[in-house]
């Protein structure tokens, strides 16, 4: 559970997904009635996780890279987040 990372203040938990391959059929996320999908190499997205009723699945036949950072969010957070992505990297 990832309110037992920051008890006292469980809605500072964030976590960052980012996508190392393109998209595949059969890999998908679902955010409530949102599915999202056709992402490419270098994406990344942050979701209301506490909040918003999720899901995910591999039912490709092709591995699925992600890197995944879960941490506390604090204004330096906030700040990196807020500024445009100048290029891929």
């Amino acid at each position: 559970k990832l309110w037992d990372r920051c008890p006292e203040a469980p809605e500072k938990i964030c976590r960052i997904t980012f996508f190392l391959e393109d998209w595949r059929p059969g890999q998908f996320y679902l955010y409530g009635n949102f599915v999202y999908e056709r992402w490419k190499a270098g994406e990344a997205h942050i979701f209301d996780w506490s909040n918003v009723p999720h899901a995910t699945a591999n039912a490709s036949n092709k591995p699925r890279p992600l890197l995944v950072i879960t941490g506390v969010m604090t204004e330096k957070t906030r700040e990196i987040l807020s500024k445009p992505i100048k290029k891929k990297v």
